[in-house]
Protein backbone atom coordinates (compact mmCIF):
# COMPACT_ATOMS: atom_id res chain seq x y z
CA UNK A 1 0.00 0.00 0.00
CA UNK A 2 1.21 3.39 -1.07
CA UNK A 3 1.50 5.65 1.96
CA UNK A 4 2.36 9.86 2.16
CA UNK A 5 6.12 10.80 1.99
CA UNK A 6 7.18 11.99 5.28
CA UNK A 7 9.80 15.22 5.29
CA UNK A 8 11.24 15.37 8.75
CA UNK A 9 13.09 18.63 8.25
CA UNK A 10 13.81 19.62 12.05
CA UNK A 11 15.93 23.01 11.81
CA UNK A 12 14.08 25.75 13.60
CA UNK A 13 13.57 28.94 10.67
CA UNK A 14 14.06 32.05 11.46
CA UNK A 15 11.23 33.92 12.38
CA UNK A 16 9.95 37.45 13.58
CA UNK A 17 6.87 35.68 15.75
CA UNK A 18 5.44 38.58 18.04
CA UNK A 19 6.51 36.28 20.81
CA UNK A 20 10.09 36.82 19.81
CA UNK A 21 12.59 39.09 21.85
CA UNK A 22 13.44 40.97 19.61
CA UNK A 23 9.98 42.09 17.83
CA UNK A 24 8.91 45.58 17.88
CA UNK A 25 5.63 47.27 19.78
CA UNK A 26 4.59 48.82 16.20
CA UNK A 27 4.73 45.43 15.37
CA UNK A 28 2.71 44.22 18.09
CA UNK A 29 0.56 46.40 17.28
CA UNK A 30 -0.10 46.36 13.67
CA UNK A 31 -1.49 42.67 14.47
CA UNK A 32 -3.75 43.69 17.19
CA UNK A 33 -5.06 46.19 14.61
CA UNK A 34 -5.44 43.75 12.47
CA UNK A 35 -7.29 41.42 15.20
CA UNK A 36 -9.70 44.53 16.01
CA UNK A 37 -10.53 45.19 11.87
CA UNK A 38 -10.99 41.16 11.68
CA UNK A 39 -13.37 40.81 14.86
CA UNK A 40 -15.50 43.86 13.60
CA UNK A 41 -15.55 42.51 9.84
CA UNK A 42 -16.77 38.85 11.66
CA UNK A 43 -18.99 40.70 14.30
CA UNK A 44 -22.41 39.43 12.34
CA UNK A 45 -21.11 35.40 12.21
CA UNK A 46 -22.15 33.27 15.55
CA UNK A 47 -19.99 30.57 16.32
CA UNK A 48 -16.71 29.45 15.28
CA UNK A 49 -14.75 31.79 12.56
CA UNK A 50 -12.76 30.35 9.82
CA UNK A 51 -10.23 32.13 8.33
CA UNK A 52 -7.97 31.36 5.31
CA UNK A 53 -4.84 33.06 4.98
CA UNK A 54 -2.87 33.33 1.77
CA UNK A 55 -0.60 35.12 -0.95
CA UNK A 56 -0.79 35.90 -4.44
CA UNK A 57 2.78 34.00 -5.23
CA UNK A 58 5.65 32.62 -2.32
CA UNK A 59 7.45 34.17 -0.01
CA UNK A 60 5.22 37.06 1.01
CA UNK A 61 4.83 35.88 4.67
CA UNK A 62 1.68 34.08 4.98
CA UNK A 63 2.79 31.58 7.06
CA UNK A 64 4.21 34.27 9.93
CA UNK A 65 1.02 35.99 9.60
CA UNK A 66 -0.95 33.10 10.00
CA UNK A 67 0.78 32.06 13.03
CA UNK A 68 1.43 36.08 14.63
CA UNK A 69 -2.78 36.19 13.74
CA UNK A 70 -3.49 33.21 15.71
CA UNK A 71 -0.98 34.38 19.08
CA UNK A 72 -2.74 37.73 19.12
CA UNK A 73 -6.49 36.56 18.92
CA UNK A 74 -5.16 33.75 21.81
CA UNK A 75 -3.84 36.76 23.94
CA UNK A 76 -7.53 37.74 24.35
CA UNK A 77 -8.27 34.54 25.63
CA UNK A 78 -10.15 33.22 22.26
CA UNK A 79 -9.71 29.54 21.90
CA UNK A 80 -7.91 29.47 18.45
CA UNK A 81 -6.49 26.68 16.51
CA UNK A 82 -3.97 27.60 13.33
CA UNK A 83 -4.03 24.70 10.54
CA UNK A 84 -1.10 24.20 8.58
CA UNK A 85 -3.52 23.30 4.93
CA UNK A 86 0.01 23.92 2.86
CA UNK A 87 0.26 20.34 2.17
CA UNK A 88 2.89 21.46 -0.42
CA UNK A 89 5.20 23.13 1.02
CA UNK A 90 4.42 23.16 5.02
CA UNK A 91 6.03 25.33 7.34
CA UNK A 92 4.35 25.46 10.46
CA UNK A 93 6.17 22.68 12.44
CA UNK A 94 9.63 24.31 11.68
CA UNK A 95 8.13 27.62 13.29
CA UNK A 96 6.91 25.75 16.33
CA UNK A 97 10.42 23.48 16.46
CA UNK A 98 8.73 20.16 16.19
CA UNK A 99 8.74 17.32 13.70
CA UNK A 100 6.09 17.28 10.66
CA UNK A 101 4.75 14.03 11.65
CA UNK A 102 0.97 13.23 11.41
CA UNK A 103 -1.18 16.23 10.67
CA UNK A 104 -3.95 17.28 8.27
CA UNK A 105 -3.24 15.01 5.23
CA UNK A 106 -3.23 11.92 7.37
CA UNK A 107 -6.31 13.09 9.17
CA UNK A 108 -8.06 13.60 5.52
CA UNK A 109 -7.00 10.09 4.50
CA UNK A 110 -8.10 8.51 7.55
CA UNK A 111 -5.18 7.34 8.98
CA UNK A 112 -5.67 9.13 12.31
CA UNK A 113 -8.25 10.67 15.04
CA UNK A 114 -8.46 14.53 14.88
CA UNK A 115 -7.34 13.84 18.55
CA UNK A 116 -4.04 12.33 17.45
CA UNK A 117 -3.36 15.52 15.65
CA UNK A 118 -3.87 18.71 17.66
CA UNK A 119 -1.04 19.49 19.34
CA UNK A 120 -0.13 22.88 22.01
CA UNK A 121 2.81 25.33 21.93
CA UNK A 122 3.74 26.41 25.29
CA UNK A 123 6.09 29.04 23.65
CA UNK A 124 3.18 30.53 20.99
CA UNK A 125 0.25 29.49 23.47
CA UNK A 126 -1.79 28.16 20.62
CA UNK A 127 -2.73 24.65 19.45
CA UNK A 128 -2.09 23.47 16.33
CA UNK A 129 -2.17 21.25 13.07
CA UNK A 130 0.88 20.18 11.20
CA UNK A 131 0.53 19.31 7.57
CA UNK A 132 1.62 15.65 7.90
CA UNK A 133 2.96 12.90 5.44
CA UNK A 134 2.86 14.81 2.13
CA UNK A 135 0.73 13.23 -0.16
CA UNK A 136 0.61 13.74 -3.88
CA UNK A 137 -2.84 15.30 -4.16
CA UNK A 138 -3.49 18.26 -1.89
CA UNK A 139 -6.47 19.56 -3.56
CA UNK A 140 -8.50 16.32 -3.61
CA UNK A 141 -8.22 15.52 -0.13
CA UNK A 142 -8.98 19.29 0.98
CA UNK A 143 -11.93 19.04 -1.28
CA UNK A 144 -12.60 15.74 0.42
CA UNK A 145 -16.20 15.79 2.49
CA UNK A 146 -13.92 15.00 5.66
CA UNK A 147 -12.42 18.33 5.64
CA UNK A 148 -15.86 19.62 6.04
CA UNK A 149 -15.91 17.38 8.72
CA UNK A 150 -13.31 18.00 10.50
CA UNK A 151 -13.83 21.91 10.78
CA UNK A 152 -17.36 21.38 11.82
CA UNK A 153 -16.23 19.15 14.79
CA UNK A 154 -13.45 21.71 15.33
CA UNK A 155 -16.03 24.38 15.07
CA UNK A 156 -17.70 23.03 18.09
CA UNK A 157 -14.68 23.94 20.21
CA UNK A 158 -12.81 26.52 19.12
CA UNK A 159 -14.08 30.39 18.58
CA UNK A 160 -11.37 31.00 15.48
CA UNK A 161 -9.43 28.86 13.25
CA UNK A 162 -7.02 30.21 10.96
CA UNK A 163 -5.67 28.12 8.28
CA UNK A 164 -1.98 28.72 6.17
CA UNK A 165 -2.59 27.95 2.72
CA UNK A 166 -0.76 27.77 -0.44
CA UNK A 167 -0.24 31.01 -2.53
CA UNK A 168 -3.43 31.56 -4.74
CA UNK A 169 -2.05 31.69 -8.12
CA UNK A 170 0.47 28.82 -7.78
CA UNK A 171 -2.00 26.01 -6.99
CA UNK A 172 -5.78 25.95 -6.33
CA UNK A 173 -5.92 24.98 -2.71
CA UNK A 174 -7.01 28.00 -0.94
CA UNK A 175 -9.93 28.69 -3.53
CA UNK A 176 -10.76 25.19 -2.38
CA UNK A 177 -10.87 25.81 1.40
CA UNK A 178 -12.41 29.32 0.53
CA UNK A 179 -15.98 27.96 0.67
CA UNK A 180 -15.25 26.27 3.73
CA UNK A 181 -14.30 29.57 5.42
CA UNK A 182 -15.92 32.78 6.61
CA UNK A 183 -13.45 34.88 4.68
CA UNK A 184 -9.43 34.93 3.53
CA UNK A 185 -7.33 37.35 4.22
CA UNK A 186 -4.61 38.24 1.39
CA UNK A 187 -0.59 38.82 2.55
CA UNK A 188 1.19 40.51 0.50
CA UNK A 189 4.92 42.25 0.25
CA UNK A 190 5.19 45.94 -0.24
CA UNK A 191 7.31 47.01 -3.37
CA UNK A 192 7.48 43.12 -4.18
CA UNK A 193 4.00 41.53 -5.07
CA UNK A 194 2.85 42.78 -8.87
CA UNK A 195 -0.16 44.43 -9.38
CA UNK A 196 -1.12 42.14 -11.79
CA UNK A 197 -1.00 39.29 -9.68
CA UNK A 198 -2.77 40.86 -6.64
CA UNK A 199 -5.56 41.55 -9.77
CA UNK A 200 -5.11 38.17 -10.40
CA UNK A 201 -5.48 36.54 -6.93
CA UNK A 202 -8.44 38.94 -6.12
CA UNK A 203 -10.29 37.88 -9.88
CA UNK A 204 -9.53 33.97 -8.36
CA UNK A 205 -10.99 34.26 -4.93
CA UNK A 206 -14.13 36.60 -6.38
CA UNK A 207 -14.45 33.93 -8.51
CA UNK A 208 -14.53 30.74 -5.75
CA UNK A 209 -17.18 33.05 -4.26
CA UNK A 210 -14.90 33.46 -1.00
CA UNK A 211 -15.65 36.75 0.97
CA UNK A 212 -12.01 38.60 1.12
CA UNK A 213 -11.80 40.17 4.46
CA UNK A 214 -8.47 42.26 3.78
CA UNK A 215 -4.93 42.74 2.93
CA UNK A 216 -2.04 42.56 5.30
CA UNK A 217 1.30 43.88 3.99
CA UNK A 218 4.47 42.67 4.70
CA UNK A 219 8.24 44.51 4.31
CA UNK A 220 6.68 48.25 5.29
CA UNK A 221 9.35 50.93 4.74
CA UNK A 222 9.52 51.09 7.89
CA UNK A 223 12.00 49.12 9.37
CA UNK A 224 11.50 48.74 12.48
CA UNK A 225 8.53 46.31 11.71
CA UNK A 226 9.27 44.87 8.05
CA UNK A 227 9.58 40.89 7.23
CA UNK A 228 11.79 39.68 5.05
CA UNK A 229 11.75 36.12 3.25
CA UNK A 230 14.18 34.32 1.15
CA UNK A 231 13.08 30.85 0.34
CA UNK A 232 10.75 31.77 -3.10
CA UNK A 233 12.32 30.63 -6.18
CA UNK A 234 12.69 26.60 -4.18
CA UNK A 235 8.92 27.22 -2.68
CA UNK A 236 7.96 27.97 -6.54
CA UNK A 237 9.83 24.96 -7.94
CA UNK A 238 8.28 22.45 -5.35
CA UNK A 239 4.47 23.21 -6.08
CA UNK A 240 5.24 22.25 -9.68
CA UNK A 241 7.21 19.25 -8.80
CA UNK A 242 4.59 17.62 -6.80
CA UNK A 243 2.23 18.06 -9.26
CA UNK A 244 2.77 14.23 -10.78
CA UNK A 245 4.20 12.33 -7.91
CA UNK A 246 2.79 9.57 -6.71
CA UNK A 247 2.92 8.45 -2.77
CA UNK A 248 6.13 7.12 -1.28
CA UNK A 249 6.41 4.63 1.24
CA UNK A 250 7.11 6.54 4.31
CA UNK A 251 8.87 5.14 7.20
CA UNK A 252 6.38 3.05 9.30
CA UNK A 253 3.61 4.04 6.79
CA UNK A 254 3.93 1.11 4.25
CA UNK A 255 1.09 -0.72 5.85
CA UNK A 256 -0.87 1.95 7.67
CA UNK A 257 -4.77 1.54 6.83
CA UNK A 258 -7.50 3.50 7.79
CA UNK A 259 -9.08 3.12 11.32
CA UNK A 260 -12.09 1.38 11.37
CA UNK A 261 -15.47 3.30 12.40
CA UNK A 262 -15.38 1.04 16.13
CA UNK A 263 -11.81 2.77 16.62
CA UNK A 264 -12.84 6.13 15.37
CA UNK A 265 -16.00 5.85 18.12
CA UNK A 266 -14.05 4.33 20.92
CA UNK A 267 -12.06 8.35 21.10
CA UNK A 268 -14.22 11.33 21.77
CA UNK A 269 -13.25 14.62 20.54
CA UNK A 270 -15.10 16.84 22.88
CA UNK A 271 -12.84 15.43 25.52
CA UNK A 272 -9.82 16.60 24.24
CA UNK A 273 -8.43 19.62 26.86
CA UNK A 274 -7.50 22.99 24.97
CA UNK A 275 -4.04 23.97 25.36
CA UNK A 276 -2.59 20.94 27.08
CA UNK A 277 -0.35 18.66 26.07
CA UNK A 278 -1.47 15.01 24.69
Amino acid sequence: MKSFQNKQTQKPVSTKLITGENISFRAIEAYKIARTNIMFTLAGKKGCKIIVVTSSVAGEGKTTSSINLAITFAQMNAKVLLIDADLRRPKVNQYMEERNEEGLADLLAGFVDISDVIRYSEKQGIDYISAGHIPPNPAELLANPRMEQTLSELSEVYDYIFLDSPPVNLVADAMVMAKHANGVLIVLKQNETPHDLMKKTISSLEFAEAKILGFLMNESEDKQYSYSYSYRKKYSYDYSSYANKEYVNGPGYGDRKPKSKKTEEKKSFKGFKLGKKK
